[in-house]
């Protein structure tokens, strides 16, 4: 007989269950299982091909215990239930007893790869309010499978700083941050879908440790005291050529060549991509005239979207086309005042606040008019004149 808290219980569900998925062709994709031995303490895992996930909840037990049972259905019989729950195995059956119900879920004959935090051998740890900022990148790494290689989340570790990198051909994003590193650098492709998963389990307020096992895995310990989170995930590495050094490049380049300077509040920025959105268009429109920071929407048959931004704006005057994709997703990356640079229609933008920086590749502007010509200047040639 296992007994144990169904709040603990179900944050521990919740946690590693992200890790699960049904499968036809791979049925152990969906099952969660459960070992524990008179230690007091259950380890809970899910695995789905490429993510391994584990939790560790403190119990009392009279018994060890190793099953598999379908992960979602366990998660929501735990839904139901309150206060204390006792677990025990009758026959080919997991049965779960609450204080007035009895539930049997039927015992797979399966094994998932069991994690053990032994065999991380550490690189970094930290903060998790400084994972979390390294993961603001996480939106522009590609989705689509014709470019694989960008289907990642690069990180570069070394003594005293983190970098993460992520860029889908179009756009990049790149974040620092300080931390207590590796004597030696290392970089690591993180896959996507397990970047996701460790973007939606640490918080704030978490302890994040890093570290490798084995050539190709990395594991991640995520911990937190006060919420007795104890959670390991082990993913594949990706072993590709991600292009770091030309996005540093291109934004050491883009810095340097800039022929306008724009300091713009993130609010204003956002209020004016929705206003292009609601055209029923992603083509924006930005202009430095004169001082002025304009932004408009390509022309449609809903209408046309002008605004002025909030900022100040030093410089040349220029001009640039540019998704209102590629734009949000860095706006909602920052909170307050954020630097534009422009070096021009055809030339990279970029987009810095604090350790956050992110450079989008402008559109063709063929066939696309100027939504403000009222700003074209009109030049008056006006005839010497002769002092008598």
């Amino acid at each position: 007989m296992i007994t144990l808290q169904q709040d603990l219980f179900q944050t521990a569900l919740n946690a590693v269950t992200r890790a699960s998925g049904k499968s036809g062709l791979q049925a152990v994709f969906a099952l969660a299982q459960l070992n524990v031995t008179t230690d007091g303490i259950l380890h809970l895992s899910c695995f789905n091909g490429e993510t391994a996930a584990r939790a560790t909840v403190n119990v009392d037990c009279t018994e060890d215990l190793c099953v598999c049972v379908d992960a979602a259905t366990l998660k929501a019989v735990v839904e139901t239930l309150t206060g204390s729950i006792r677990l025990q195995v009758d026959g080919s059956a997991l049965i779960i007893q609450g204080a007035a119900t009895r539930t049997s879920l039927r015992v797979v004959d399966e094994t998932l790869p069991m994690l053990d935090e032994h065999d991380l051998h550490p690189l970094a740890a930290f903060p998790g309010g400084t994972f979390r900022s390294l993961l603001r990148v996480l939106p522009f790494a590609s989705t689509e499978d014709s470019r694989a290689i960008l289907q990642v989340v690069h990180l570069m570790l070394d003594q005293t700083q983190a970098v993460a990198l992520a860029a889908d051909g179009f756009s990049a994003g790149y974040v620092t941050e300080s931390i207590e590193g590796p004597k030696e650098g290392v970089s690591i492709s993180l896959p996507l879908a397990s970047t996701r998963l460790l973007s939606a389990l640490i918080e704030e307020r978490d302890t994040v440790q890093l570290g490798t096992s084995g050539s190709n895995r990395v594991l991640f310990r995520i911990s937190n005291a006060e919420s007795s989170k104890n959670l390991l995930l082990a993913t594949v590495t990706i072993d590709g050529n991600f292009p770091a050094a030309q996005i540093r490049t291109l934004i050491g380049d883009a810095r340097t060549n800039a022929i306008a300077v724009l300091q713009i509040q993130q609010q204003s920025l956002l209020q004016s991509i929705r206003m292009v959105n609601a055209m029923g268009t992603q083509s924006t429109f930005l202009k430095i005239s004169n001082g002025a920071i304009k932004i408009a929407s390509a022309e449609t048959g809903t209408g046309q979207a002008r605004n002025i931004l909030d900022g100040t704006a030093s410089g040349e005057n220029a001009q640039a086309w540019l998704s209102a994709a590629f734009l949000k997703r860095a706006a909602e990356a920052i909170k307050g005042e954020l630097i534009l640079r422009m070096t021009g229609g055809t030339k990279p933008l970029l987009i810095e606040a604090g350790s956050f920086t992110a450079v989008i590749m402008p559109m063709l502007s063929d066939g696309f008019k100027d939504p403000f010509p009222e700003d074209e200047a009109i030049a008056i040639s006006l005839p010497d004149m002769a002092i008598a």
